[in-house]
């Protein structure tokens, strides 16, 4: 019975190994987005990592991970600054759009208009990386493709957008949620996210 419990192929097992790729993915990412400008590699490698182990099976995810990383160092930096730019400006629109409200300066239904904006633009933003994880482009054809597929995919980029949003509220009101929230929350976005990506991938790899 105990045999059977622990072997590798055991429902336990396979949950086990589960959360400590949770785990350990999201740390990785951390540990990989210290620098600041290797966020965008960073993030590249948690969403290939994650898709690979949560959607594949593979189990080597964590060498897959530093692969991707170093794969992804040279050509995310630029992608990084822009994002880090985009994100600050965002931050700042909310904050400003929140201090507008409270002190009745603006309505709150401004507001939600802009955090609507906000939400679809976090979408938009959250498909870069991704993207840059599963294709070879230039920078220019990175922007320009991520627009374009986020745009024509709005509400799976909206779902996408909210669950970052509640991702990121939860990793900044709380430290817990940094050692697992990462990779969970880059395994439910691969949901809206490959759909998107299907049908430009080559047959023999989807």
């Amino acid at each position: 019975m105990f045999r059977k419990l622990f072997s590798p192929d055991s429902g336990l097992m396979i949950t086990l190994s589960q959360i400590t790729d949770c785990i350990f993915l999201s740390l990785f990412w951390i540990l990989g987005s210290v620098p600041v400008v290797t966020a965008g590699a960073a993030s590249a490698a948690l969403y290939d990592s994650v898709f690979r182990a949560y959607r594949r099976g593979d189990k080597h995810a964590w060498g897959r991970f530093w692969k991707t990383y170093r794969e992804n160092l040279a050509p995310g930096l630029a992608p990084t600054v822009l994002f880090l730019a985009a994100l600050g400006a965002l931050c700042r629109g909310m904050i400003g759009l929140w201090n507008g409200a409270v002190l009745a300066e603006l309505s709150w239904a401004v507001f939600s208009a802009g955090a609507l904006g906000a939400v679809a633009a976090l979408g938009i933003l959250s498909v870069l990386f991704p993207m840059l994880s599963r294709f070879q482009n230039t920078l220019g054809q990175l922007l320009k493709n991520t627009l374009l597929l986020a745009l024509a995919n709005l509400p799976r980029t909206l779902a996408l957008g909210l669950v970052n949003a509640l991702a990121a509220w939860l990793c900044l009101r709380w430290i817990f949620p940094l050692f697992f929230l990462p990779a969970l929350a880059c395994l439910v976005g691969t949901l809206f996210l490959e759909p998107m990506f299907r049908p430009y991938m080559p047959r023999e790899t989807e």
